[in-house]
C-alpha cells in the first residue's frame, strides 16, 4: 500500500470514528451514549426512563445544584454502589434487581425556582445500559410561575362566571317568559303553590304570591300586582329572601316584562337558586325599585 492510500484509509477511519461517536451521543440506550434530558416547568408528561444494568455504573449529571439529603430512590439499599453530591449521582445496581424492574428517582433543587424537582424512572435492563445522563433544568422564578398560575385561575373564573350567567339568562328567559308569565294553567309543566304573608309593609303590595317549581334545579316566586294605581309604573330592581334564622337564600335579580300597568298584568318574577331550601319554612321577602323610592316587605311568608 503506497503513502497516498494509507493516508486515505487513515482519514476514512478518523471520519468513521467521529461519526460513530456523534451517533452515540444522540442515540439513547447504546451503552456509550451521553443522553440529555430537559426538565421544564409545567410539563405534564410521563417521567423519562433511564436504563440501568446490574454491575454497571450509571451517572446522572445535573446542571443545577440538588439537595442530596432530600433525594428519593426506590430500592436504594439494594444498590451495589450509590454516591451522590450536589451536581451528580452514581448508581451501580446489584444482581438482586429483576429484569424490567422500575425504580422511581426524585431529586429536589436548591434554589427554590420552578421546577423545584425532577423525576426519572430507572428501568433494569441487562442488555442496554445508559452510562451517562445529563439532566438540564429550564428554571423560572417561583414568582413568575405563581403569577402565570393566578392569571390562568382568574381567566378560568371569568369563563365560569360567563357560563353561569348564560345558563341563568337562558333559564330565566325559558321559564319566566314561557311559563311563569302565563296563567300557569298547565300544571304538567310546572308545580306551584300559593304563599301568604303574616305582615305586609311598604309602599306596594301584591294580590298574591306563588312559589313555582320550574325543575329540580330552579324555582321562582311570582308576585301578581294589585289592580290599582299604587303599582303603576313600578319596576323592581332588587330583592332579598331571608329565612327565620336570617340566612339569605340565593336569588337572581327580579324580572319583569315591563313596568307594572294599571291592570296588574305584569307579574314580578324572582328566580330562586335554592329551591329545596325554599320548599318549607317561613320567609321575609323584600323588593325595591331604583333608588328605593318605593319598596315592599312581606314577613312570615309561607305556603298555604
Amino acid at each position: 500500500m503506497n503513502g497516498s492510500s494509507s493516508f486515505i484509509v487513515l482519514v476514512w477511519g478518523v471520519l468513521w470514528a467521529a461519526t460513530a461517536q456523534a451517533a452515540a451521543l444522540d442515540t439513547p440506550g447504546t451503552g456509550t451514549a451521553v443522553r440529555r434530558i430537559d426538565v421544564q416547568a409545567g410539563m405534564l408528561v410521563t417521567p423519562p426512563e433511564v436504563r440501568i444494568s446490574p454491575g454497571l455504573s450509571t451517572t446522572l449529571f445535573f446542571d443545577a445544584r440538588i439537595r442530596p439529603e432530600q433525594l428519593v430512590l426506590e430500592g436504594r439499599e439494594r444498590f451495589q454502589r450509590f454516591g451522590v453530591t450536589e451536581d451528580h449521582l452514581v448508581v451501580v445496581p446489584s444482581s438482586t434487581f429483576r429484569e424490567g424492574e422500575r425504580l422511581r428517582l426524585e431529586v429536589r433543587f436548591h434554589d427554590g425556582a420552578v421546577p423545584e424537582r425532577a423525576v426519572v424512572v430507572l428501568v433494569v435492563d441487562a442488555a442496554r445500559s445508559e452510562r451517562q445522563i445529563e439532566l438540564y433544568r429550564h428554571a423560572r422564578s417561583a414568582a413568575s410561575y405563581r403569577q402565570e398560575v393566578e392569571e390562568l385561575r382568574a381567566g378560568m373564573l371569568r369563563l365560569e362566571r360567563q357560563v353561569q350567567q348564560l345558563q341563568r339568562s337562558r333559564t330565566g328567559d325559558e321559564y319566566t317568559r314561557e311559563t311563569l308569565v302565563s296563567e300557569l294553567r298547565d300544571t304538567g309543566i310546572v308545580h306551584f303553590q300559593y304563599w301568604v304573608p303574616r305582615k305586609v309593609a311598604g309602599d306596594v303590595a301584591p294580590a298574591r304570591v306563588a312559589f313555582v317549581r320550574l325543575s329540580p334545579r330552579w324555582a321562582a316566586l311570582r308576585l301578581t300586582p294589585v289592580k290599582s294605581g299604587e303599582w303603576n309604573g313600578w319596576s323592581a330592581v332588587g330583592a332579598t329572601l331571608t329565612d327565620v334564622q336570617g340566612k339569605r337564600l340565593k336569588t337572581l335579580p327580579p324580572w319583569q316584562e315591563g313596568p307594572v300597568d294599571p291592570d296588574g298584568r305584569q307579574p314580578v318574577i324572582i328566580i330562586v337558586d335554592e329551591p329545596e331550601a325554599a320548599d318549607h319554612g317561613r320567609y321575609t321577602l323584600e323588593l325595591w325599585d331604583e333608588g328605593r323610592k318605593r319598596s315592599m316587605k312581606l314577613e312570615g311568608l309561607q305556603a298555604l
